[in-house]
């Protein structure tokens, strides 16, 4: 009873994973169907795997048999509902292929936005060119006519590369958007990046201004160990958005 008062108060705010009203949450276990699955996820074995953030999306993509998913394919070319939709195209995202699209967006961004003084131009998949030159507000350059067509990838890669001014935004103006959440991996994987990020704007004496507070994060904030102590709520709160179709990755 007590568990499932707190369900019903968390639920007012999480309903996808707290509302017993539900239909996943009407049909509960018995309570030797809940201790003896507990023990399977609680197994010596297994303890390590529950640390790692890939475990969740290993769990989706199997959750759905093959014979189900072979079945589906077999009566129908094409997804008929949004259940099968999300059943036939559940695929795990492995971690470097995350790491390489977000470093490259996400990372970017920061990157050019900071011209390169900041921590994640070690990124382990930012692509960077050896020549880049980060133009200033408002400067621009003219088109070469220059043919590159004869110069081996070597030479190609030593060509000076003008990157166009990005202006500055306080971290809390960044918007993360996965339309295909899953599990969140992409989530997750910003989140660690966006840590770096709100450190270095609080350091920045020339930080940009937060959209919404008008002020920058070293006003709100008197001491990075403050910062520090808000900054997964600063994150949740303003940065990461995820979508799906399907309503347990939502879950």
């Amino acid at each position: 009873l007590y568990i499932e008062t707190l369900f019903d108060e968390i639920g007012q705010e999480v309903k996808a994973l707290f509302d017993r009203r539900d239909v996943a949450s009407l049909l509960w276990p018995d309570r030797q169907t809940l201790l003896e699955l507990l023990g399977i996820l609680n197994a010596p074995e297994l303890s390590s795997v529950w640390a790692e953030d890939e475990t969740i999306g290993w769990v989706y993509q199997y959750f759905n048999g093959d014979e189900e998913r072979t079945q589906m394919r077999a009566e129908s070319q094409a997804p008929r509902n949004s259940r099968e939709l999300a059943v036939r195209n559940q695929f795990f995202t492995p971690r470097y292929v995350v790491q390489f699209l977000t470093d490259n967006t996400l990372g970017r961004t920061w990157y050019e936005m900071m011209q390169g003084e900041t921590k994640l131009s070690d990124l382990d998949y930012l692509v960077r060119r050896p020549n880049e030159v980060f133009m200033t507000e408002g400067a621009s350059v003219s088109e070469s006519e220059e043919d590159y067509s004869e110069l081996s990838r070597e030479e190609l890669l030593q060509q000076t590369v003008y990157v166009p001014f990005r202006p500055k935004k306080d971290p809390r103006d960044l918007r993360i958007l996965d339309p295909a959440c899953g599990s969140g991996h992409f989530l997750l994987y910003a989140f660690e990046l966006l840590i770096p990020i709100y450190e270095e704007a609080w350091r920045d004496a020339r930080a940009a201004t937060c959209a919404e507070t008008k002020t920058q994060l070293q006003v709100e904030f008197d001491s990075i160990d403050a910062l520090q102590c808000a900054i997964p709520e600063l994150i949740l709160r303003h940065n990461l958005h995820g979508v799906d179709i399907d309503p347990r990755a939502a879950q």
